[in-house]
């Protein structure tokens, strides 16, 4: 039986460079990658909380440079025999070298964790196998985790390119507000800790999905309720 992936999000739609809040300027960065004579082994750390853009920018980085995406998510490389998961981690790089394309592996902290906590040999074999690929690998590749933390130290010697993604200022959830909803953001927004563009995309889509035409607060209200629902942020004043 052949296993079944999900579809690949869209490329550039999703990606607004006024909505990401990173530690390193994306668009220097996408220009200097872009040039046609530039560096094509690359590899690049891009961490950050869920839904702060780090899929949309590789994907958005990877049309500037004209490649196409090959995406590899752990449970896609993860196999349940011994050296399993360190045959299809090398056959997802032998993929991408052979398709021209820009590798991208989600949850990488399941790939590359820290060998000194590891229990298993097949822990450690794992990453040593990850590592020696991304020391051959000759095109352009990324890493995105929410856990950079749990990342074997080795594996970050590894990366040329680390870029830090963060939850959306004020300014920018102001500016989030209007783009997906059409109209001006309530005051107490500012009051709504760790926002990410994904909030603002889901509660657009759910208020679609109810055919509904709900005020600013109520939309407030729901975005106040995603922060909450993961366990961050705090509740607006006008909320009970």
């Amino acid at each position: 039986m052949v296993a079944c992936r999900p579809p690949a999000p869209a490329t550039e739609a999703n990606y607004d460079p006024s909505l990401i809040r990173a530690d390193s300027d994306l668009a220097a960065l996408t220009r200097q990658l872009a040039q046609r004579d530039a560096q094509r082994d690359v590899s690049l750390l891009l961490s950050g909380p869920p839904g702060s853009g780090k899929s949309a920018y590789v994907r958005h980085l990877a049309a500037a440079m004209n490649l196409p995406v090959l995406q590899k998510r752990a449970s896609d490389l993860l196999g349940a025999y011994v050296g399993e998961s360190e045959q299809q981690i090398a056959a997802a790089f032998a993929e991408a070298r052979d398709t021209n394309a820009f590798l991208v592996f989600d949850e990488a902290d399941s790939l590359l964790g820290d060998r000194r906590a590891a229990h298993r040999s097949w822990e450690v074999s794992q990453v040593n196998e990850m590592l020696t690929w991304m020391e051959q690998h000759p095109l352009p590749f990324a890493c995105t985790t929410n856990l950079a933390d749990r990342l074997d130290p080795a594996s970050l010697r590894r990366f040329l390119i680390k870029v830090r993604f963060d939850y959306l200022s004020p300014e920018q959830s102001g500016a989030a507000f209007l783009r997906f909803f059409g109209m001006a953001a309530p005051p107490n927004l500012t009051r709504i800790e760790h926002l990410t563009p994904a909030d603002f995309a889901l509660v657009r889509r759910r208020i679609a999905l109810l055919n509904g035409a709900p005020s600013a607060e109520t939309l407030a209200a729901m975005l106040a309720a995603e922060c909450s629902e993961r366990g961050q942020g705090r509740r607006i004043g006008f909320l009970t």
